[in-house]
Protein backbone atom coordinates (compact mmCIF):
# COMPACT_ATOMS: atom_id res chain seq x y z
CA UNK A 1 0.00 0.00 0.00
CA UNK A 2 1.70 3.02 -0.98
CA UNK A 3 1.55 6.36 1.36
CA UNK A 4 -0.90 8.25 -0.74
CA UNK A 5 -2.97 5.70 -1.12
CA UNK A 6 -3.00 5.20 2.90
CA UNK A 7 -3.31 8.85 3.27
CA UNK A 8 -6.35 9.09 0.81
CA UNK A 9 -7.79 6.56 2.95
CA UNK A 10 -7.62 7.59 6.41
CA UNK A 11 -9.09 11.08 4.70
CA UNK A 12 -12.24 9.03 4.31
CA UNK A 13 -12.31 7.51 7.22
CA UNK A 14 -12.13 10.87 9.07
CA UNK A 15 -14.83 12.90 7.10
CA UNK A 16 -16.79 9.75 6.63
CA UNK A 17 -15.90 6.41 8.62
CA UNK A 18 -18.72 4.40 9.88
CA UNK A 19 -19.06 3.94 13.80
CA UNK A 20 -20.67 0.69 14.73
CA UNK A 21 -22.72 0.67 17.76
CA UNK A 22 -22.18 -2.96 19.51
CA UNK A 23 -25.84 -3.82 21.05
CA UNK A 24 -26.80 -0.37 21.36
CA UNK A 25 -30.41 -0.31 22.39
CA UNK A 26 -29.94 1.74 25.26
CA UNK A 27 -31.84 4.67 25.27
CA UNK A 28 -28.43 6.52 26.34
CA UNK A 29 -26.28 4.56 23.80
CA UNK A 30 -28.93 5.79 20.96
CA UNK A 31 -28.85 9.33 22.56
CA UNK A 32 -25.36 9.14 21.77
CA UNK A 33 -25.55 8.02 18.19
CA UNK A 34 -28.30 10.48 17.23
CA UNK A 35 -25.23 13.11 18.49
CA UNK A 36 -22.62 11.61 16.18
CA UNK A 37 -25.03 11.77 13.18
CA UNK A 38 -25.56 15.53 13.93
CA UNK A 39 -21.71 15.64 14.04
CA UNK A 40 -21.88 13.93 10.51
CA UNK A 41 -20.70 10.80 11.12
CA UNK A 42 -22.17 8.00 9.85
CA UNK A 43 -23.26 5.11 12.58
CA UNK A 44 -24.69 1.74 12.33
CA UNK A 45 -25.77 -1.01 14.56
CA UNK A 46 -24.58 -4.61 15.35
CA UNK A 47 -26.21 -7.13 17.26
CA UNK A 48 -23.37 -9.31 18.28
CA UNK A 49 -19.56 -9.73 17.83
CA UNK A 50 -19.45 -11.69 14.63
CA UNK A 51 -22.00 -9.29 13.06
CA UNK A 52 -19.33 -6.27 13.43
CA UNK A 53 -17.29 -7.57 10.77
CA UNK A 54 -19.56 -7.48 7.97
CA UNK A 55 -20.01 -3.90 8.75
CA UNK A 56 -16.15 -2.85 9.02
CA UNK A 57 -14.47 -1.54 5.82
CA UNK A 58 -10.89 -1.18 7.65
CA UNK A 59 -10.77 -3.00 11.42
CA UNK A 60 -7.05 -1.13 11.95
CA UNK A 61 -9.06 2.37 12.09
CA UNK A 62 -12.56 1.04 12.81
CA UNK A 63 -14.65 2.75 15.58
CA UNK A 64 -16.63 0.38 17.60
CA UNK A 65 -18.84 1.85 20.80
CA UNK A 66 -19.61 -0.47 23.14
CA UNK A 67 -21.67 0.07 26.27
CA UNK A 68 -20.32 -0.54 29.83
CA UNK A 69 -23.41 -1.51 31.20
CA UNK A 70 -23.00 -4.67 28.23
CA UNK A 71 -19.33 -5.31 28.58
CA UNK A 72 -18.98 -6.62 32.44
CA UNK A 73 -15.23 -7.09 33.43
CA UNK A 74 -16.06 -9.69 35.85
CA UNK A 75 -14.04 -12.91 34.69
CA UNK A 76 -10.92 -13.48 33.49
CA UNK A 77 -12.98 -14.61 29.94
CA UNK A 78 -14.63 -11.21 29.77
CA UNK A 79 -11.47 -9.12 30.29
CA UNK A 80 -9.68 -11.05 27.51
CA UNK A 81 -12.77 -10.87 24.91
CA UNK A 82 -13.08 -7.24 25.27
CA UNK A 83 -8.68 -6.65 25.03
CA UNK A 84 -8.91 -8.94 21.87
CA UNK A 85 -11.28 -6.72 20.47
CA UNK A 86 -9.49 -3.82 21.68
CA UNK A 87 -6.61 -5.33 19.32
CA UNK A 88 -8.57 -5.52 16.66
CA UNK A 89 -10.67 -2.70 16.45
CA UNK A 90 -10.75 1.13 17.56
CA UNK A 91 -13.55 0.72 20.92
CA UNK A 92 -15.15 3.67 22.62
CA UNK A 93 -16.56 2.08 25.77
CA UNK A 94 -19.78 4.59 26.29
CA UNK A 95 -19.79 4.85 30.25
CA UNK A 96 -22.62 4.22 33.21
CA UNK A 97 -22.29 4.82 36.32
CA UNK A 98 -21.97 2.00 37.10
CA UNK A 99 -18.88 1.90 34.63
CA UNK A 100 -17.08 4.81 35.92
CA UNK A 101 -14.98 2.77 38.50
CA UNK A 102 -14.05 0.59 36.22
CA UNK A 103 -12.38 3.57 33.47
CA UNK A 104 -8.24 2.73 34.39
CA UNK A 105 -9.55 -0.96 33.55
CA UNK A 106 -10.77 -0.32 30.46
CA UNK A 107 -7.51 1.73 29.60
CA UNK A 108 -5.03 -1.01 30.55
CA UNK A 109 -7.18 -3.57 28.13
CA UNK A 110 -6.81 -1.17 25.22
CA UNK A 111 -9.68 0.58 24.74
CA UNK A 112 -9.12 3.83 22.63
CA UNK A 113 -11.27 6.16 24.72
CA UNK A 114 -14.21 6.55 26.87
CA UNK A 115 -17.44 8.87 26.39
CA UNK A 116 -20.32 9.72 28.50
CA UNK A 117 -23.31 9.80 26.08
CA UNK A 118 -24.69 12.73 28.19
CA UNK A 119 -21.33 14.93 27.09
CA UNK A 120 -21.95 18.11 25.55
CA UNK A 121 -21.28 18.49 21.77
CA UNK A 122 -17.68 19.77 22.50
CA UNK A 123 -16.45 16.82 24.70
CA UNK A 124 -18.11 14.61 22.08
CA UNK A 125 -16.63 16.07 19.31
CA UNK A 126 -13.04 16.21 21.59
CA UNK A 127 -13.25 12.50 21.73
CA UNK A 128 -13.87 11.67 18.17
CA UNK A 129 -10.81 14.05 17.40
CA UNK A 130 -8.88 11.89 19.75
CA UNK A 131 -10.72 8.47 18.15
CA UNK A 132 -9.27 10.00 14.56
CA UNK A 133 -5.65 10.77 15.60
CA UNK A 134 -5.21 7.22 17.24
CA UNK A 135 -6.63 6.11 13.49
CA UNK A 136 -4.11 7.60 12.24
CA UNK A 137 -1.38 6.26 14.36
CA UNK A 138 -2.61 2.96 13.76
CA UNK A 139 -2.66 3.38 10.09
CA UNK A 140 1.05 5.03 10.03
CA UNK A 141 1.92 2.03 12.27
CA UNK A 142 0.91 -0.22 9.80
CA UNK A 143 2.43 1.38 7.08
CA UNK A 144 5.65 1.56 8.62
CA UNK A 145 4.84 -2.08 9.46
CA UNK A 146 4.23 -3.06 5.35
CA UNK A 147 7.49 -0.82 4.52
CA UNK A 148 9.79 -2.57 7.10
CA UNK A 149 8.62 -5.96 5.66
CA UNK A 150 8.96 -4.98 2.21
CA UNK A 151 12.76 -4.24 3.07
CA UNK A 152 13.14 -6.91 4.58
CA UNK A 153 12.02 -9.00 2.03
CA UNK A 154 14.04 -7.03 -0.72
CA UNK A 155 17.65 -7.39 2.04
CA UNK A 156 17.43 -11.15 2.43
CA UNK A 157 16.85 -11.57 -1.77
CA UNK A 158 19.79 -9.46 -1.51
CA UNK A 159 21.53 -11.25 0.88
CA UNK A 160 20.74 -14.65 -1.10
CA UNK A 161 22.03 -13.05 -4.51
CA UNK A 162 24.86 -12.22 -2.71
CA UNK A 163 25.58 -15.26 -0.58
CA UNK A 164 25.34 -16.75 -4.74
CA UNK A 165 27.96 -14.22 -5.80
CA UNK A 166 30.43 -15.26 -3.20
CA UNK A 167 30.10 -18.83 -3.20
CA UNK A 168 30.24 -18.21 -7.31
CA UNK A 169 33.50 -16.45 -6.34
CA UNK A 170 34.67 -19.24 -3.98
CA UNK A 171 34.56 -21.29 -7.05
CA UNK A 172 36.25 -19.17 -9.33
CA UNK A 173 38.92 -18.39 -6.40
CA UNK A 174 39.23 -22.29 -5.67
CA UNK A 175 40.00 -22.64 -9.51
CA UNK A 176 42.69 -20.61 -10.07
CA UNK A 177 44.40 -22.15 -6.80
CA UNK A 178 47.14 -24.88 -7.54
CA UNK A 179 47.71 -28.46 -7.17
CA UNK A 180 48.24 -29.16 -3.05
CA UNK A 181 50.49 -31.20 -2.55
CA UNK A 182 52.90 -30.77 -5.81
CA UNK A 183 55.54 -32.83 -5.65
CA UNK A 184 59.14 -32.61 -7.65
CA UNK A 185 61.85 -34.71 -6.35
CA UNK A 186 62.62 -34.53 -2.55
CA UNK A 187 60.77 -31.17 -2.70
CA UNK A 188 56.55 -31.00 -1.91
CA UNK A 189 54.84 -27.94 -1.40
CA UNK A 190 51.38 -27.48 0.07
CA UNK A 191 48.75 -24.77 1.40
CA UNK A 192 45.78 -24.07 2.64
CA UNK A 193 43.70 -21.39 3.81
CA UNK A 194 40.94 -20.98 5.60
CA UNK A 195 38.73 -17.62 5.02
CA UNK A 196 36.95 -16.12 7.43
CA UNK A 197 33.77 -15.07 4.80
CA UNK A 198 32.80 -16.76 1.43
CA UNK A 199 35.99 -14.65 0.01
CA UNK A 200 39.24 -14.44 0.69
CA UNK A 201 41.94 -12.02 0.76
CA UNK A 202 44.65 -14.46 1.36
CA UNK A 203 46.01 -15.79 -2.13
CA UNK A 204 48.65 -18.40 -3.12
CA UNK A 205 50.56 -19.23 -5.97
CA UNK A 206 53.59 -21.74 -7.25
CA UNK A 207 54.71 -23.71 -10.20
CA UNK A 208 57.63 -25.85 -11.21
CA UNK A 209 59.06 -24.34 -14.08
CA UNK A 210 61.29 -26.16 -16.77
CA UNK A 211 62.23 -28.76 -14.51
CA UNK A 212 64.15 -26.70 -12.37
CA UNK A 213 62.87 -23.20 -10.69
CA UNK A 214 59.77 -23.55 -8.36
CA UNK A 215 58.27 -19.66 -8.18
CA UNK A 216 55.71 -19.09 -5.18
CA UNK A 217 53.93 -15.99 -3.71
CA UNK A 218 51.84 -16.07 -0.77
CA UNK A 219 49.66 -12.58 -0.06
CA UNK A 220 47.53 -11.43 1.90
CA UNK A 221 45.35 -8.11 0.32
CA UNK A 222 44.01 -5.46 2.75
CA UNK A 223 40.25 -6.02 3.63
CA UNK A 224 37.62 -8.95 3.53
CA UNK A 225 35.29 -9.90 0.77
CA UNK A 226 34.89 -9.27 -2.67
CA UNK A 227 36.93 -6.36 -3.74
CA UNK A 228 39.64 -7.98 -1.90
CA UNK A 229 38.92 -11.36 -3.41
CA UNK A 230 38.95 -9.55 -6.93
CA UNK A 231 42.27 -8.42 -6.42
CA UNK A 232 43.70 -11.97 -6.00
CA UNK A 233 42.29 -13.10 -8.93
CA UNK A 234 43.77 -9.93 -10.80
CA UNK A 235 47.25 -10.96 -8.83
CA UNK A 236 47.09 -14.16 -9.97
CA UNK A 237 46.57 -13.36 -13.93
CA UNK A 238 49.54 -10.56 -13.47
CA UNK A 239 52.02 -13.30 -11.97
CA UNK A 240 50.77 -15.84 -14.44
CA UNK A 241 51.73 -13.59 -17.24
CA UNK A 242 54.97 -12.91 -16.10
CA UNK A 243 55.70 -16.77 -15.41
CA UNK A 244 54.21 -18.31 -18.97
CA UNK A 245 56.79 -15.37 -20.46
CA UNK A 246 59.81 -16.78 -18.83
CA UNK A 247 58.77 -20.40 -19.61
CA UNK A 248 57.80 -19.65 -23.45
CA UNK A 249 61.04 -17.63 -23.83
CA UNK A 250 62.88 -20.18 -21.69
CA UNK A 251 64.58 -17.63 -19.73
CA UNK A 252 66.99 -19.24 -17.33
CA UNK A 253 68.89 -15.78 -16.97
CA UNK A 254 65.49 -14.41 -15.35
CA UNK A 255 64.20 -16.96 -13.49
CA UNK A 256 67.94 -17.17 -11.46
CA UNK A 257 67.19 -13.62 -10.47
CA UNK A 258 63.90 -14.52 -9.84
CA UNK A 259 61.72 -12.69 -7.65
CA UNK A 260 63.81 -9.58 -8.59
CA UNK A 261 61.12 -6.54 -9.94
CA UNK A 262 58.54 -8.49 -9.56
CA UNK A 263 57.00 -7.14 -6.50
CA UNK A 264 57.72 -4.05 -8.19
CA UNK A 265 55.59 -4.93 -11.14
CA UNK A 266 52.74 -5.91 -8.77
CA UNK A 267 53.05 -2.47 -6.80
CA UNK A 268 52.47 -0.39 -10.01
CA UNK A 269 50.06 -2.83 -11.55
CA UNK A 270 47.90 -2.18 -8.48
CA UNK A 271 48.38 1.65 -8.57
CA UNK A 272 47.09 1.79 -11.86
CA UNK A 273 43.82 -0.26 -11.06
CA UNK A 274 42.76 2.95 -8.64
CA UNK A 275 41.16 0.58 -6.06
CA UNK A 276 42.85 1.69 -3.06
CA UNK A 277 43.97 -1.60 -2.01
CA UNK A 278 47.61 -2.83 -1.17
CA UNK A 279 48.77 -6.05 -0.20
CA UNK A 280 51.38 -7.82 2.04
CA UNK A 281 53.25 -10.47 0.42
CA UNK A 282 56.29 -12.97 0.02
CA UNK A 283 57.35 -13.73 -3.26
CA UNK A 284 60.55 -16.41 -4.03
CA UNK A 285 62.03 -18.66 -6.09
CA UNK A 286 63.94 -21.74 -5.45
CA UNK A 287 67.02 -23.29 -7.41
CA UNK A 288 66.09 -27.18 -7.23
CA UNK A 289 69.72 -27.55 -8.52
CA UNK A 290 71.26 -25.72 -6.53
CA UNK A 291 69.24 -25.46 -3.49
CA UNK A 292 69.16 -21.84 -3.62
CA UNK A 293 66.40 -19.91 -2.05
CA UNK A 294 66.38 -16.35 -3.40
CA UNK A 295 62.74 -14.42 -1.91
CA UNK A 296 61.55 -10.86 -1.09
CA UNK A 297 59.29 -9.89 1.69
CA UNK A 298 56.71 -6.99 1.55
CA UNK A 299 55.60 -6.41 4.67
CA UNK A 300 53.70 -9.57 5.49
CA UNK A 301 53.29 -10.60 8.98
CA UNK A 302 54.48 -13.13 10.68
CA UNK A 303 57.97 -13.39 8.59
CA UNK A 304 58.76 -16.29 6.64
CA UNK A 305 60.04 -19.69 9.05
CA UNK A 306 62.62 -22.10 8.47
CA UNK A 307 62.64 -25.12 10.44
CA UNK A 308 65.96 -27.70 10.58
CA UNK A 309 66.41 -30.14 13.14
CA UNK A 310 63.47 -29.77 15.46
CA UNK A 311 64.58 -25.41 15.67
CA UNK A 312 62.49 -22.89 14.09
CA UNK A 313 63.61 -19.53 13.39
CA UNK A 314 62.38 -16.10 11.76
CA UNK A 315 64.66 -15.48 8.14
CA UNK A 316 65.61 -12.10 7.83
CA UNK A 317 63.51 -9.73 5.36
CA UNK A 318 61.19 -6.45 5.69
CA UNK A 319 59.48 -4.13 2.96
CA UNK A 320 57.11 -2.14 2.59
CA UNK A 321 53.26 -3.41 1.21
CA UNK A 322 52.48 -3.38 -2.13
CA UNK A 323 49.86 -1.06 -3.66
CA UNK A 324 50.67 2.23 -1.41
CA UNK A 325 54.20 3.66 -2.46
CA UNK A 326 55.27 4.81 -5.73
CA UNK A 327 58.81 4.20 -6.66
CA UNK A 328 58.55 1.45 -4.03
CA UNK A 329 61.80 -1.32 -4.32
CA UNK A 330 62.19 -4.53 -2.21
CA UNK A 331 65.49 -5.95 -1.57
CA UNK A 332 66.10 -9.90 -2.11
CA UNK A 333 67.44 -12.18 0.24
CA UNK A 334 69.10 -15.43 -0.59
CA UNK A 335 70.12 -18.51 1.53
CA UNK A 336 70.84 -22.37 0.31
CA UNK A 337 68.73 -24.52 1.93
CA UNK A 338 70.15 -27.52 3.90
CA UNK A 339 69.50 -31.27 3.33
CA UNK A 340 66.17 -31.01 5.61
CA UNK A 341 64.47 -28.51 6.02
CA UNK A 342 60.04 -26.64 6.22
CA UNK A 343 59.54 -23.70 5.11
CA UNK A 344 56.71 -21.90 5.92
CA UNK A 345 55.05 -19.23 5.38
CA UNK A 346 51.53 -17.82 7.38
CA UNK A 347 48.94 -14.93 7.40
CA UNK A 348 48.70 -12.83 9.48
CA UNK A 349 45.11 -14.40 11.16
CA UNK A 350 47.14 -17.26 12.24
CA UNK A 351 47.82 -14.61 15.10
CA UNK A 352 44.23 -15.08 16.25
CA UNK A 353 44.75 -18.53 17.04
CA UNK A 354 47.69 -18.49 19.78
CA UNK A 355 46.41 -17.11 23.70
CA UNK A 356 49.35 -14.54 23.96
CA UNK A 357 48.22 -10.95 24.05
CA UNK A 358 51.58 -9.46 23.38
CA UNK A 359 52.82 -10.00 19.42
CA UNK A 360 56.34 -10.56 20.38
CA UNK A 361 54.97 -13.45 22.85
CA UNK A 362 52.67 -15.32 20.00
CA UNK A 363 55.67 -15.22 17.59
CA UNK A 364 57.91 -17.11 20.23
CA UNK A 365 55.06 -19.13 20.52
CA UNK A 366 54.49 -19.77 17.09
CA UNK A 367 57.84 -21.13 16.63
CA UNK A 368 57.76 -23.50 19.48
CA UNK A 369 54.59 -24.74 17.79
CA UNK A 370 56.20 -25.21 14.55
CA UNK A 371 59.98 -26.62 15.72
CA UNK A 372 58.40 -29.88 15.80
CA UNK A 373 55.12 -30.63 13.90
CA UNK A 374 55.82 -28.92 10.17
CA UNK A 375 56.40 -31.99 8.36
CA UNK A 376 53.37 -31.90 6.52
CA UNK A 377 50.39 -29.51 5.80
CA UNK A 378 47.50 -31.36 7.88
CA UNK A 379 50.60 -31.67 11.03
CA UNK A 380 51.00 -28.44 10.91
CA UNK A 381 47.53 -27.22 10.85
CA UNK A 382 46.88 -29.50 13.84
CA UNK A 383 49.48 -27.57 15.96
CA UNK A 384 47.80 -24.43 15.36
CA UNK A 385 44.56 -25.80 15.77
CA UNK A 386 43.36 -24.08 12.07
CA UNK A 387 40.62 -26.38 11.44
CA UNK A 388 39.08 -26.24 15.17
CA UNK A 389 37.60 -22.49 14.37
CA UNK A 390 34.71 -22.27 13.71
CA UNK A 391 34.40 -18.37 12.47
CA UNK A 392 37.89 -17.18 12.26
CA UNK A 393 38.30 -13.42 12.49
CA UNK A 394 40.71 -13.21 9.81
CA UNK A 395 41.56 -15.32 6.72
CA UNK A 396 44.05 -17.90 8.46
CA UNK A 397 46.49 -19.13 5.35
CA UNK A 398 49.75 -21.32 5.24
CA UNK A 399 52.38 -22.62 2.95
CA UNK A 400 54.48 -25.43 3.57
CA UNK A 401 57.46 -26.16 1.31
CA UNK A 402 59.51 -29.22 2.48
CA UNK A 403 62.16 -31.22 1.55
CA UNK A 404 63.94 -34.60 3.46
CA UNK A 405 60.90 -34.30 6.65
Amino acid sequence: MSWDYAQDRFAMSKASGLIIFLNGNEPRVQSLSQSLQALGRETAAAKNYQSIASLCSDPLIQPVVISSENTPLKTESQREQLQVMATKYLVIVALSEEGIGNIAEYFRLGVADVVFPESSEDKIKNTLQRIDRRAESRLQKRLYRSELEKANLELQESLRLLKQDQMAGLEVQKSLMPESPLKFGDYEISHSITPSLYLSGDFVGYNFVLGRYLLFYFADVSGHGASSAFVTVLLRFMIGRVIRRHQLEQDYVALAQAPEGLVEHINNQLLATGLGKHLTIVAGSLDTETSKLRYVVGAQQPSPILVTEGHAEYLPGKGKPAGIFEDASWVVEEMTLPEKFAFVLLSDGVFDLIPDKEIADKEQTLLSYLATSSDNIEKLKESLSVDTVEAPQDDISVLLLTRGM
